[in-house]
């Protein structure tokens, strides 16, 4: 078994645990986390639909920079030498008519498949369909004959494909390997550039001919977009990219016209002459932030001398560069968490929090890599903070991005302290793990799922009325030091366990699937919450004072 699976197995274990699916399912959930940038809570309730009979159906969602909905069949099998069955295959086409009709799966008691297909359909009425097999399996000519036969009869809204092992394993060392950037090389402006400064640093702009771009591109293959938020999308019909392709094939000489360029940014940049004696810039450490669309096409279109782009180059300063990631890529709004997480809020909670040992809100890496605990993630942060509050516990599940846009000066507000950062850190972990305790113990329980992975938040917001009952969780007793004590935390998960069970008491006795819809849609529903709101109140307060240890006193029994 090769280094690349074994890392790509230790993700998917992962996740298979957290959401209680199998490995083919965890990792359906992986690829669209780790090759579409799928949030993780969204891909794992994608692939954690209730019930069996899928009809070859293990994941759906939307990518909305190809414009397509995609439909994967995934096979983890347990000999990885051996290749993928044709079998897979052909349930990946037994399928389509499925897509095409989302509601036959109604008869098959899949109405919550049915339902998240004719979602997907109704938000993104213009979108493609892509419908393809992924697996850890070794390719099969067999397969591949068969998605080019199914692809030349294919309509202009679907198409087919197939990623074996080794186009997996390929691009996900892609992945890792590009991460630190090109560590030096030289660009060669054609013809005269010009240069600026400000605050953001020093930068060069000029125009770059096709053929320097294939040079860069052939030379350091995906190593050159270390900083875009993806890689290239491929040229499908009707698509961007075909655009890009025809127009350097047919038009060289208006591409620049027709293209908004490409952005480069670099550690350190300067100015030196070739052998030519014209200038030329020397890049150390770089990568192209935006534009791996058009650097892409250009190379595959073989582009002919006179195609050129415009180029920006900078030299950003330290702490800028994944701002400048972010808005050269704001179709990615995900990504604003990279801005936040330099500010000065953020670092003086990093400081002090790394002062007990944690990492505080590093650059993110994304769920393609196992959970180190000692790493405090700031956008599952900020939605364990968020889940605190009535009024933020549905954005927190539905859509955690816009908690670092309008909600973010309340979530993490002037004065926020470590210790309410690190308490509710704690508590959402903890509520994850007692999450699947009493999942695990509801196995076959009809009504199970509504313990899926989004009902941790719940559980945190349920915890926090309990905690904010029974215990003192201002008090000054509370440290840092404290918090990070074994004796603090297993008081910390006896609160989960309680709220877990208040939590699925009242859900179960509040759903009704004819008014809320599948188990996803009412975790995510306002109406579900106000009729909870009332049914948790009552809950916690019939419990005893006695009942849970005040974690006040809890921190004053530990000796530091």
């Amino acid at each position: 078994m090769t280094d690349a699976i074994q890392d790509i197995l230790a993700s998917i274990d992962e996740l298979a645990g957290r959401a209680k699916i199998s490995r083919s399912r965890a990792f359906a959930a992986w690829y669209a986390i780790t090759f579409f940038d799928v949030e993780e809570d969204d891909a794992l309730e994608a692939a954690a639909a209730d019930g069996g009979n899928d009809q070859g159906i293990d994941i759906a969602f939307a990518d909305q920079s190809s414009e397509e909905i995609v439909v994967l069949q995934a096979l983890c099998p347990v000999n990885f030498v051996k290749v993928t069955p044709k079998s897979k295959w052909d349930a990946v086409i037994s399928s389509i008519p499925y897509v095409r009709d989302p509601d036959m799966l109604k008869p098959l008691g899949r109405a919550d498949l049915a339902e998240t297909l004719n979602d997907l359909k109704k938000r993104f009425p213009t979108y493609s369909f892509t419908v393809g097999l992924i697996s850890l399996g070794k390719n099969s000519t067999a397969i591949e004959r068969s998605v080019q036969a199914h692809q030349k009869q294919a309509s202009d809204k679907t198409r087919f494909f197939f990623d074996a092992q080794e186009d997996i394993c390929s691009r996900y060392k892609s992945i890792v390997e590009a991460e630190n950037g090109i560590p030096e090389d030289v660009l060669n402006f054609s013809g005269e550039h010009f240069e600026d400064s400000g605050d953001y640093g020093r930068a060069w702009v000029g125009s770059v001919s096709a053929a320097e771009l294939k040079r860069l591109h052939t030379e350091h293959k995906d190593k050159l977009f270390a900083g875009n938020v993806r890689l290239f999308l491929g040229a499908r019909k009707g698509g961007i990219n075909e655009q890009i392709i025809k127009t350097a094939q047919t038009t060289p000489g208006n591409f620049w016209a027709l293209n908004n360029g490409i952005t480069i940014v670099a550690d350190n940049a300067d100015i030196e002459a070739d052998e030519n004696g014209r200038n030329r810039l020397r890049l150390k450490r770089f990568s192209i932030v935006n534009g791996c669309q058009t650097t892409s096409s250009l190379t595959k279109a073989n582009a002919a001398a006179d195609a050129k782009v415009l180029a920006r180059v900078i030299s950003a300063k330290v702490g800028l560069k994944d701002e400048i990631v972010r808005f050269n890529n704001s179709q990615n709004t995900v990504k604003i968490w990279t801005v936040r997480a330099v500010d000065d809020i953020q670092e003086h909670l990093r400081k002090e929090i790394e002062k007990v040992g944690l990492i505080y809100a590093p650059k993110q890496a994304g769920s393609r890599t196992r959970k180190d605990p000692k790493i405090i993630e700031l956008d599952k942060l900020a939605q364990y903070l968020a889940s605190l509050e009535q009024s933020y516990l549905i954005q927190a599940i539905d859509n955690k991005s816009e908690l670092f846009d309008e909600p973010y000066q309340k979530i993490f507000h002037r004065g926020i302290k470590p210790v309410e950062v690190l308490l509710a850190w704690l508590v959402g972990n903890s509520a994850e793990v007692e999450r699947k305790k009493l999942a695990d113990g509801l196995a076959g329980d009809p009504n199970s799922n509504l313990l899926m992975v989004t009902s941790a938040y719940w559980i945190v917001y349920t915890c926090y009325k309990i905690l904010r009952k029974i215990s003192d969780i201002d008090s000054k007793l509370i440290t840092l030091e404290r918090l990070c004590r074994q004796e603090f935390q297993n008081a910390i998960a006896k609160y989960a366990s309680v709220a877990a069970n208040v939590f699925y008491d009242a859900a179960v006795d509040t759903y009704d699937r004819e008014e809320y819809g599948s188990f996803k849609s009412t975790l995510r529903s306002t109406r579900f919450l106000g009729k909870m709101e009332s049914k948790l109140n009552s809950r916690v307060l019939k419990l005893h004072d006695k009942s849970l240890p005040d974690l006040a006193l809890v921190a004053k029994a530990i000796k530091i």
